[in-house]
């Protein structure tokens, strides 16, 4: 009876790959793949061999059975997966590379017809697939599968290699890198940047992913940005280039299928009341405190892609002359998930922030941040009464004095005052 509760959940995975994928838009690794022809960089050095993720290998090595074969043979790959499971008590992990090539299936798989693609492997050697540039169709993807299930992990990482042949590829707007460790060969941003300066017409957009603990994090971000990219980290999207600039990197995950959007826009201070009113100053004290920001705590301004793996929970980059702040959290936060954008600017005779983004948090979360920062804008704004100019004023004309008098003797005074004479003698 204790065994039925983990037979179920194996049972339950099983029926789960059983069941049609639903493909919504061309895809891989979640970033969308733009028209006009992609080439998959599919990195198959010796260390894409070793294991990684958490899933059954017997239902990776069975997929095909398990999606293409019939109710009987599905049934005995189920049988065979629960019965090792009950003998060893774990899962079996899949190496890094079935990993990869599983989720090149399902990108070839939600290709539209009629868009180009082709296949680049790099490790021991670096070429295209025997098909050159393929259009996308029923056969096209049969014959794509039946490549990868027959490439094997070996050699190093020439990524220059391949990416050079990829820029060489006719018929092809897009490129994605898949890796899963640093390039043994070549300057590799140099020659992109190279390529990129001998190329006519439209720019060669490359997208980068990167697979477990030793991939060049850095590498992998700037190559993205400086190539109008997505850094993807281990499933999720770390970086991209539309509200990034090479100083300015996006250095923290969020989910991009965010869809709830948050446009606000909030008057702070008015100029024509406030001469003092300004973007600036409006930005600068937005800046002085988190609070002004957005709600959480424990944010770090991010300046390089360098800080990969930093463990805030929460970052703000900062765009000093747009007066722009935007921050990018986790999956998962417990306040948002996401980015969300703070612009300072002049709307007429008011200074604005307007608020745009993806996450979690209701517009009215961010009218009580505007409002404390309208009550810190207006104590800066409220200035003392200045003090009065000092000015020499010449002294208003004194009365004439009478003529000094002979100075009278004290007793005299007492003599001639009885109630002087009788103080006197009372202190006596």
């Amino acid at each position: 009876m204790r065994q039925r509760p983990r037979r179920f959940l194996y049972v339950f995975c099983v029926f789960l790959l059983w069941r049609p994928v639903m493909v919504s838009a061309q895809e891989y690794y979640g970033v969308p793949i733009e028209d006009g022809g992609v080439a998959f960089l599919l990195d198959v050095s010796g260390s894409m061999d070793n294991r990684g993720e958490q899933i059954t290998g017997s239902i990776v090595r069975g997929l095909a059975a398990l999606i293409q074969g019939t109710s009987a043979e599905r049934s005995k790959i189920g049988r065979a997966i629960i019965d090792r499971a009950a003998r060893t008590g774990t899962a079996t992990q899949i190496s890094k590379m079935e990993s990869a090539r599983r989720e090149l299936v399902r990108a070839l798989d939600s290709l539209r017809d009629g868009t180009n693609f082709t296949i680049i492997t790099f490790g021991e050697y670096t070429h295209e697939w025997p098909a050159g540039v393929r259009t996308a169709s029923p056969a096209g993807r049969s014959l794509a599968r039946q490549y990868l299930a027959g490439i094997y992990a070996a050699g190093g990482t020439p990524m220059a290699e391949a990416l050079q042949l990829g820029f060489q590829t006719p018929d092809v707007r897009t490129l994605f890198v898949v890796t899963d460790g640093r390039p043994t060969t070549g300057e590799v941003l140099r020659l992109v940047q190279s390529l990129q300066e001998s190329r006519t017409g439209r720019r060669m957009v490359i997208n980068t992913v990167g697979i477990g603990s030793d991939q060049d994090g850095g590498l992998l971000c700037q190559l993205a940005l400086d190539n109008e990219g997505i850094y993807v980290r281990d499933g999720k999207v770390a970086c991209t280039f539309s509200p990034c600039s090479a100083d300015d990197g996006i250095v923290t995950f969020y989910p991009p299928s965010s869809v709830k959007k948050h446009p606000s826009v909030t008057s702070i201070c008015s100029s024509a009341k406030h001469p003092d009113c300004t973007p600036k100053l409006v930005y600068e004290t937005m800046l002085s405190e988190a609070r002004f920001q957005t709600p959480g705590r424990n944010r770090t301004k991010v300046r390089n892609c360098l800080d990969l793996d930093r463990p805030d929970p929460v970052t703000i980059v900062i765009n000093e002359d747009g007066l722009e702040a935007t921050t990018y959290t986790r999956p998962g936060h417990p306040l948002h998930a996401g980015k969300i954008t703070r612009i300072v600017k002049q709307q007429n005779d008011d200074v604005v922030v307007e608020t745009t983004g993806a996450g979690n948090l209701p517009l009215a979360d961010f009218e009580g941040i505007d409002q404390e920062l309208m009550e810190a804008v207006r104590g800066k704004l409220q200035t003392p009464e200045p003090a009065q100019t000092a000015q020499t004023v010449q002294p208003p004309p004194q009365p004439a004095q009478p003529a000094a008098q002979p100075e009278k003797n004290t007793f005299d005074i007492w003599k001639k005052d009885p109630a002087m004479t009788k103080k006197k003698k009372h202190e006596q």
